[in-house]
């Protein structure tokens, strides 16, 4: 079926969701808003937009670079412009593949159902060969939704693939799911940008498999790293952790792990690597428990006073460390490192 066909076939399909659109410029950057939710209404006579906004996204001339799909908002949030089509989502997914512009899709799905899987996992097929998009964001992925994340992070291995963000919230993810989606963020081109799980109940030992895959390819390592909420198994991370801050191949600039704890040896560690280390700028952990045996080792890096050769090699990049830092000292070196 072709594209125009396809738009016109609309008409045929049974009513079951809540269609609208709406499409706005900001600064330099053209925005495309897809919302669909569930609703028991149908207003047959609004399908025409909805075929407006897919011809919208077939032409050639098309210049949305970031594109939003939500599919769970409220029926308080739809437009004028609606549409109660049940294959909404999935024609919107075939349009959406072949816009040669985007750089930025965000997807927000709070339904596992094997309908949108299916549409998941066809649009994500269909982006193969993209050369222009670069992040995704992703939200709400549960369920038998794992199979489209898994086909998401295999994009990132394309050969000339610019994918170099990655962000998941409010998902499921399970160590099986987060290998096959370390092995496809791993294997690109190009370096990660942004690597970002947050409000995900991962399954013991994820955290230590993401980092252990990093660990092998240090060049792949993003500069920026969250993993927040729903973590309590962290193994080995720390000890990972240090020596991947040791290599002069990681470039990691910003990591948060609210809930990493680590002991006064291992924040030694964590020290010791860090003292040749010219990236890391934003250390988020948390350090409210701390001694000040574990507090001496972190003056000494920031601010060694004792000569001035030592002073002078401190490290001097590093302006955010841990969370409710109370110790003056400490703040007054980070403030001067992000001030200078």
């Amino acid at each position: 079926m072709s594209d125009a066909e396809d738009c016109n076939s609309l008409g045929e399909v049974s009513n079951a969701s809540a269609f609208s659109c709406q499409s706005d410029v900001s600064l330099d950057e053209a925005a495309f808003h897809l919302l669909l939710y569930e609703s028991p209404g149908s207003n047959p006579g609004d399908e025409p937009y909805l075929r407006d906004a897919l011809r919208i996204l077939h032409e050639n001339d098309t210049k949305y670079k970031f594109i939003e799909i939500d599919l769970g908002g409220s029926p308080s949030c739809v437009q004028e412009n609606a549409l109660y089509s049940k294959g909404a989502f999935g024609s919107v997914g075939k349009a959406l593949a072949k816009n040669t512009s985007v750089e930025s899709i965000v997807i927000t799905s709070y339904d596992d159902n094997e309908e949108y899987v299916g549409h998941f996992l066809s649009l994500f097929e269909r982006m193969k060969g993209n050369r222009t998009l670069r992040r995704f964001e992703l939200s709400g992925f549960t369920g038998e939704m794992e199979q489209a994340l898994s086909k998401c992070a295999e994009l990132f291995s394309e050969e000339g693939s610019k994918l170099d963000s990655f962000q998941v919230e409010h998902s499921d993810i399970s160590l099986p799911l987060i290998r096959r989606i370390m092995i496809g963020l791993t294997s690109g081109g190009s370096p990660l940008e942004h690597l970002s799980m947050s409000h995900i109940e991962f399954e013991d030992s994820c955290v230590r498999e993401i980092f252990s895959f990093f660990e092998e390819k240090p060049e792949k390592f993003p500069r920026k790293l969250s993993l927040e909420h729903g973590i309590e198994n962290f193994d080995d991370v720390c000890s990972i952790l240090a020596r991947l801050l040791m290599c002069q191949a990681c470039s990691l600039e910003e990591l948060t792990i609210p809930l990493l704890m680590p002991t006064e040896d291992e924040v030694i560690d964590i020290v010791t690597s860090l003292e040749r280390n010219t990236t890391l700028k934003h250390l988020n952990i948390d350090l409210t428990n701390l001694t000040m045996n574990g507090k001496d080792p972190i003056l000494l890096l920031l601010c060694d006073t004792k000569n001035i050769t030592a002073t002078y090699n401190s490290n001097h990049t590093l302006g955010v460390l841990g969370y409710e830092m109370r110790d003056s000292k400490i703040s007054s070196y980070l403030k001067l490192n992000k001030k200078y």
